[in-house]
């Protein structure tokens, strides 16, 4: 059954996928426990693939060598030196960081230290070069942002600080380059920014559809687990009587058919307690079926409370009578468990009545009969057999006179049985 913080988390992941399904532009961040909780459950996996990321990019970074043999050749070793040794160490260490699963900030953070080291890298190789190897600086720089924004998939925020900073960074460049003239540095300003752009919106609609692939996620976890849990509640109320709150009927049929194929497979003996209360129909003509419904559920928590064990089963056989399955249960120990029963309910009495009673002589005293029966070497027995001996031990409790335990001969070998 759905709770009220269910309901309302329920609520929460719908208004979150309508918001992010909407055809504007949204803000991405959910409400604080929410963030919590996707931030807990996307963390592990996101920090594991960032640091293969990581290291991915500083073998692409230092695939540049080969073109930086033939534009910047008289750099080729500080170009060796920062490509193959620095940059790489730099990105080992720092995806050793991430894969360790630090806070958003700290791996944002550290994502955008690498990026710059990379894009620090390049500028120092490349100042003061010519327009061509300019250009090619100006490639490799939208080549870092794409890495670092849509392969790594940058959060938004981290990803507009990162773009802001390297466009800032290249329009300096270009700024102060001095083998460029003003068309290529306006050429070459807008074709990084707009790139940028372009960047900025991958990055917003791939963290979008993350999110909303989470609260879909999320809400059909959610469904799912409500579907089983209202089919168990179904299942159980299938397999309960809805005014005792007992086993019904169909549940007795199942699990004395589960007790008896137990029993021939153990060799155990299995027993049956009939229990009817008597004069009930008295009770419903004179006081009324909410009065005998009353009278019916206190019988039912009673012979729970006389039960010994969870082994033991009890059930609502029908209307006012109820029955006892007792596994591994000898006929001497049945009929114990029978009388505790009985003399429970006498004790116990009857609720206040709402009529005068017509007949004083019976009275509305609740009492209950009993009728057990046991079977034993049961291999080739059919289990109707005992249901049928405790219901004719039952008539004989009523017939002599109510208000008292018969047992009926024990059924099949004879043999000495266990104690329960």
């Amino acid at each position: 059954m759905r709770t009220a913080a269910s309901n309302s988390f329920s609520n929460l992941l719908q208004q979150q996928i309508v918001s992010l399904r909407s055809h504007r532009f949204v803000g991405l961040q959910f409400p604080a426990e929410l963030e919590k909780q996707f931030e807990a459950d996307v963390s592990p996996a996101r920090s594991k693939r960032l640091s293969q990321a990581m290291l991915l990019m500083a073998v692409l970074n230092a695939m540049f060598i080969f073109s930086d043999y033939h534009s910047i050749h008289n750099r080729f070793m500080a170009s060796l030196v920062l490509r193959i040794v620095i940059f790489p160490v730099l990105a080992f260490f720092t995806a050793r960081i991430v894969r360790a699963n630090p806070p958003r900030i700290v791996r944002g953070a550290t994502i955008i230290m690498l990026a710059g080291a990379a894009a620090g890298t390049m500028f120092y190789l490349y100042r003061d070069a010519d327009d061509v190897v300019t250009a090619n600086l100006q490639v490799g720089l939208l080549l870092i942002l794409l890495g670092t924004n849509v392969v790594m998939r940058l959060r938004w925020l981290y990803s507009l600080f990162c773009t802001l900073a390297c466009i800032a960074t290249s329009v300096a460049f270009l700024r102060f380059n001095a083998s460029l003239d003003l068309v290529d540095k306006i050429h070459l300003g807008t074709v990084t920014a707009c790139s940028a752009a372009l960047v900025l919106v991958a990055t917003y609609s791939l963290e979008r559809e993350e999110r909303l692939a989470y609260l879909l996620q999320q809400s059909n976890e959610l469904k799912t687990t409500e579907l089983a849990e209202a089919n168990r509640e179904l299942e159980m109320l299938s397999h309960q009587d809805g005014l005792t709150r007992l086993a019904n009927r169909a549940a007795f049929d199942r699990h004395f058919e589960e007790l008896w194929r137990q029993s021939t497979a153990e060799g155990t003996p299995l027993s049956v307690v009939m229990i009817d209360i008597d004069h009930f129909k008295i009770v419903n003509d004179t006081q009324g079926h909410l009065y005998g419904d009353e009278v019916i559920k206190r019988v039912a928590t009673l012979v729970q409370q006389s039960l010994r064990g969870r082994d033991d089963f009890a059930a609502r056989y029908g209307g006012e009578e109820f029955v006892l399955l007792l596994p591994a249960t000898n006929l001497d120990t049945a009929i114990k468990v029978a009388e505790r029963v009985r003399l429970l309910i006498k004790m116990a009495g009857s609720p206040a009545p709402n009529q005068p009673v017509p007949q004083p002589e019976v009275g509305l005293w609740t009492t209950v009969s009993c009728g057990v029966a046991t079977a034993t070497g049961i291999e080739s027995m059919d289990r109707s057999k005992l249901l049928a001996a405790a219901d004719m031990a039952l008539y004989a409790a009523k017939a002599e006179g109510r208000n008292r335990v018969c047992a009926a001969p024990l059924l099949g070998v004879t043999e000495k049985q266990p104690q329960a």
